[in-house]
């Protein structure tokens, strides 16, 4: 209801993405050697590298000649949700010639074309229970990009807290990662059920009982090294409906066949964890709005 009530009052914003394609950027621009920031002026990661610096080499583009750009092209996010608004405010991904990003409620991945603005390809997460109730759809903040044997992999987390790794070429899902989610129209392969990760009882369709708690996602994953890290997120802080949930535990999977590796409690749960001794009144058990 209150998911539903959120995307009635979205009507009417800016249901669209405007990516300008600036020719002198992205496809013309030579490849430049830098210290730090992107490596080619390409865009791997939400804020450019893992460091989060936020910067390019790519200076074809600067204060001199900016009043003199104009678009090229338009890439209209709402054909993928009738409320886009804050879904469609992601940072593409630029990796290998080509722009990645999300689009409505859905978080619906795309790829297109940055010279032309031509859709490439796109993923759709088939419905759920879990999407119609999340209370971050509307907060895709991109993806996330990593080579496995030569193989450019987009990893990306839905709104209903499942992780897919997508064949950044053809947005075929990856064979051998992840295990079979047992909802009609998933793939057999190359998905992750992250509540399975989490430890709590759980149905596959509907998620976790409300009783229970909540948990979601908003930000794509990051990939260090040979693990990729995914956090998550609750209720946002300005409208808590609860006092208690279950904790929001990092978890860290195989990049190369998506099998768990790890789970850090945010909240210790053994006195043999660090900070145990100061959760008094046993409230580690049931204190778990924390990620």
């Amino acid at each position: 209801m209150r998911a539903q009530a959120r995307r009635r009052r979205g009507a009417g914003r800016l249901g669209w993405i405007t990516l300008l394609a600036l020719a002198l950027a992205v496809t013309g621009a030579a490849a430049q050697e830098q210290d730090r920031g992107t490596p080619h002026g390409e865009w791997w990661y939400q804020s450019g590298d893992a460091w989060g610096t936020r910067f390019s080499p790519l200076d074809q583009v600067n204060a001199e000649n900016f009043g003199d750009l104009e678009v090229a092209w338009v890439w209209r996010g709402d054909n993928y949700s009738p409320h886009t608004n804050y879904a469609s405010r992601s940072t593409p991904s630029y990796i290998d010639g080509v722009l990645y990003t999300v689009a409505g409620y859905r978080r619906t991945v795309v790829a297109m074309d940055p010279a032309t603005g031509e859709t490439l390809w796109t993923y759709r997460e088939p419905n759920t229970e879990r999407w119609e109730q999340s209370m971050r759809a509307a907060y895709g903040k991109g993806v996330a990009y990593s080579e496995v044997d030569g193989r450019g992999v987009i990893f990306i987390v839905t709104p209903a807290f499942f992780l897919h790794a997508l064949d950044a070429k053809t947005g075929d899902h990856i064979e051998g990662f992840g295990t079979p989610v047992d909802i009609p129209g998933f793939p057999e392969s190359g998905v992750v059920d992250l509540l399975a990760g989490l430890g709590h009882p759980y149905d596959p369709y509907s998620g976790l009982d409300p009783a229970l708690g909540y948990i979601t996602n908003s930000s794509p994953p990051i990939v260090v090294n040979d693990t990729i890290v995914v956090g998550n997120s609750h209720e946002q802080g300005y409208s808590q409906s609860r006092v208690e949930n279950v904790p929001g535990d990092i978890l860290g999977y195989d990049l190369r066949n998506g099998q768990l590796k790890w789970k850090f409690n945010v909240i210790p749960q053994t006195e043999s964890e660090f900070g145990f001794d100061t959760w008094e009144n046993d409230a580690w058990q049931g204190t778990g709005d924390v990620s």
